[in-house]
């Protein structure tokens, strides 16, 4: 949804000047938590109106996550692809000026070393323009599995024990 900027002048008996905005430009941030811990998220308002929100759903602030691991969200606005004209997401980490476009509420989480992350998401109109609304959730990822490693020993010899007998199996 884009913010418009609607002036209505009029003139006559009373000289009446009506200037009506409806979204506006300037997003007003609202901090708030949601379930056990929860995440920082921002609403654009103006004059009582509601805009559009976002707030992050999973993981929550300060949540001990393995990687990877999804992050999901919650917005108003219907997200999509950009060729769709839907508005989608832009998830940045630990601050860095590069992004990630996520297209759908839920998006994995990967390539993060061990430690404090902060993750911003911000919601985007399709032509990649801020719609206003943010959202920040700070995690500490454990190192995490990466799959089952096997192991397997082939000896020419059986084990011994340290008296060169054979060791039991």
């Amino acid at each position: 949804m884009r913010s418009h900027r609607t002036f209505v002048f009029a003139t006559g008996a009373g000289a009446l000047l009506a200037v009506a905005a409806c979204g506006t430009s300037t997003p007003s941030a609202s901090s708030g938590s949601s379930g056990s811990g929860g995440s920082s998220a921002s609403s654009a308002s103006s004059a009582g109106s509601s805009g559009p929100t976002l707030s992050i759903v999973s993981p929550a602030t300060g949540a001990s996550v393995a990687a990877p691991f999804m992050l999901k969200v919650s917005s108003d606005e219907t997200l999509g692809p950009t060729s769709t004209g839907d508005d989608h997401l832009h998830v940045f980490i630990d601050g860095s000026s590069s992004y990630k476009v996520m297209t759908s509420d839920q998006m994995k989480i990967t390539g993060l070393s061990a430690g404090k992350h902060t993750i911003l998401v911000t919601l985007q109109h399709a032509d990649h323009s801020p719609v206003g609304p943010k959202a920040t959730v700070k995690v500490d990822v454990t190192k995490g599995s990466v799959g089952r490693v096997w192991l397997l020993i082939i000896a020419s010899e059986p084990p011994v024990t340290g008296n060169g007998q054979p060791a039991p199996v």
